[in-house]
């Protein structure tokens, strides 16, 4: 058993909350307007969710039409993939190679827990069709400054700013921290062209009081907002997390 599946429960509770509802939101967003909809035209897509687990952010992109296989080591989040009607295969970045080239490759939450992400970034480039597209999406560490500060003091602020690593509640674990100039260098080595950067969660984690996120109207009005934000300067490198779309050269 994957050491994820053994937090499926928390998994589970963990994408029910409305913070990560808009996170899925944002992401759906974006990538709709980068891979467009079959129906009204757009070219059928051959989409790798690499780390997709249970296929959050690939599902609306199956239901735009394109042909997505979600790539996970962890059996039990595949099993809830499949229960949304997506391909899904066993596996991971290590096992990219060798694999038929594909049209979009989605990375989100997973270079975090990798010990050299800038080889695995290389290693999903080399999956791309030529013209094909990447997303990245990861926490951003310079929010994690603000929302310290907001909960816990200045001291505490300070002692974020330097630290090179965060704890993720839901697995249990550290994760590195990883900058979005950092990820762009990644970009720029690998051959990538950065077409769009996103973020999202920008405003909601201000908040100090979860209480009104739960409110159906009030939520409806906070996901508008963020998706508002999410393109636009300066806030969509402001959030929580923030995404970069690139593009592989011809």
């Amino acid at each position: 058993m994957s050491s994820f599946d053994e937090h499926l429960q928390d998994w589970r509770s963990y994408t029910a909350e409305p913070w990560n509802r808009v996170r899925y939101a944002v992401v759906r967003d974006v990538l709709a307007a980068h891979l467009g909809d079959v129906g009204t035209g757009a070219p059928r897509l051959d989409v790798l969710d690499v780390g997709g687990a249970d296929g959050l952010d690939a599902a609306p992109l199956q239901r735009l039409g394109h042909r997505v296989t979600v790539l996970d080591p962890a059996e039990g989040m595949l099993a809830l993939a499949r229960e949304r009607g997506l391909r899904t295969e066993v596996g991971g970045l290590d096992d990219l190679g060798g694999r038929p080239a594909v049209d979009a490759v989605l990375c989100h939450y997973v270079l975090q827990y990798r010990p050299d992400p800038a080889a695995d970034l290389r290693r999903l480039v080399r999956v791309l069709r030529p013209d094909g597209l990447l997303s990245v999406v990861l926490p951003n560490p310079d929010h994690r400054v603000l929302t310290t500060f907001l909960r816990q003091g200045p001291d505490a602020a300070l002692a974020e700013l330097a630290a090179t690593r965060a704890p993720t509640l839901t697995f249990g674990t550290e994760v590195a921290k990883i900058a979005l100039p950092r990820l762009e260098r990644w970009m720029a080595d690998a051959g990538m062209e950065v077409v769009d950067v996103f973020g999202g969660r920008t405003v909601g984690d201000l908040m100090l009081d979860n209480g009104p996120k739960e409110d159906p109207e009030f939520y409806a009005s906070w996901e508008r907002l963020e998706i508002a934000l999410s393109r636009r300067e300066p806030f969509r490198r402001m959030g929580q997390f923030y995404g970069v779309v690139a593009r592989r050269a011809c």
